[in-house]
């Protein structure tokens, strides 16, 4: 069991590994992530249950921990504590944004529906509805990492511009120029696969 002193001396190496990452060091961020990955990965993966989605979260707190470094005081908790909220957090996000993009499908299959009621009756528009579902799902993963990140927040998180500049740390400007691209990026990859009736596609996704 360790002694007080134990744990505050603990702490001040915390505190003084995480000023040096702050101060971007690029040797005291890899010993943290060396120190804190598989922290990261085991927290994580107890919420998502899955692999390669927990290996991404990862990564994004260690993003996030770059980023934010100077953020962290000591007097408010563990390092260690710290790190497992934020793992916790960000999985949590990633729980969530699975289920609403699930949900934007579910409401696009019934968009097309509505708009196509002979659909029930024959089994072309059933495999379009289905391709559909496919290409909207491919053509967002298709994505750049930083598009995919400001699409999803804004469509499927219902963020505003200006509150995913804040989440992400970033200018506002750079968050509308990349939705921008990407919505654009989308139509294209869309309309091409679903020769020309992407439009429908996109409009339930800007819902």
């Amino acid at each position: 069991m360790s002694n007080p002193t134990d744990k505050a001396n603990e702490r001040r190496a915390e505190a003084e590994l995480m000023k040096r990452v702050a101060a971007r060091d690029h040797r005291a961020f890899a010993e943290l992530s060396e120190k804190y990955s598989a922290l990261i990965f085991s927290t994580a993966y107890k919420v998502l249950n899955h692999y390669e989605d927990t290996e991404d979260v990862m990564n994004e707190v260690l993003a996030t921990i770059w980023k934010k470094a100077d953020t962290y005081h000591p007097k408010k908790g563990s390092l260690v504590t710290w790190i497992c909220t934020t793992a916790r957090n960000r999985s949590i996000d990633r729980v969530r944004s699975v289920q609403r993009r699930s949900a934007l499908y579910e409401r696009f299959g019934k968009k097309v529906e509505l708009d196509a009621p002979e659909a029930r009756a024959t089994g072309r528009e059933l495999l379009y509805l289905s391709d559909a579902r496919q290409v909207l799902q491919t053509a967002v993963v298709s994505l750049s990492p930083e598009q995919r990140e400001v699409i999803e927040l804004a469509y499927f998180e219902g963020l505003t511009q200006k509150q995913i500049a804040e989440r992400i740390d970033s200018p506002l400007g750079t968050v509308k120029a990349r939705i921008r691209r990407g919505v654009t990026r989308l139509r294209v990859s869309i309309n091409e696969k679903l020769n020309g009736e992407g439009e429908l596609l996109l409009s339930s996704v800007a819902e």
